[in-house]
């Protein structure tokens, strides 16, 4: 099965922004849910499944992800905004009792 457009060629589009799989995988999944959710898609493509509208409006750059704390946070690095958004998306690391 091919997913269009291509993971690997929106993970080496500069535009994008995204250089992690997981974290352009995470945020197209989220958007999808939203989008089976009713909201309306922000693109027009002849797609029908809510990945492949997500992952192309990422790659339309219509959705990115959001810093709840934009004004108030100072200027990251581009690879910090990406390690949060990975740590956001797996949660709290949970010690395991031996």
């Amino acid at each position: 099965m091919l997913v269009e457009p291509n993971l690997d060629v929106m993970l080496h589009d500069n535009e994008i922004g995204l250089k992690n799989k997981f974290v352009l995988v995470t945020l197209a999944l989220k958007r999808a849910r939203q989008l089976n959710d009713g909201s309306p898609p922000l693109v027009e493509v002849d797609a029908k499944k809510p990945v492949t509208v997500a992952l192309h409006e990422i790659y339309n750059n219509k959705v990115r992800i959001r810093d709840e704390d934009s004004e108030q946070s100072p200027r990251v690095s581009h690879e910090d905004a990406q390690a949060a958004a990975l740590a956001a998306a797996l949660g709290t690391p949970q010690l395991l009792d031996d």
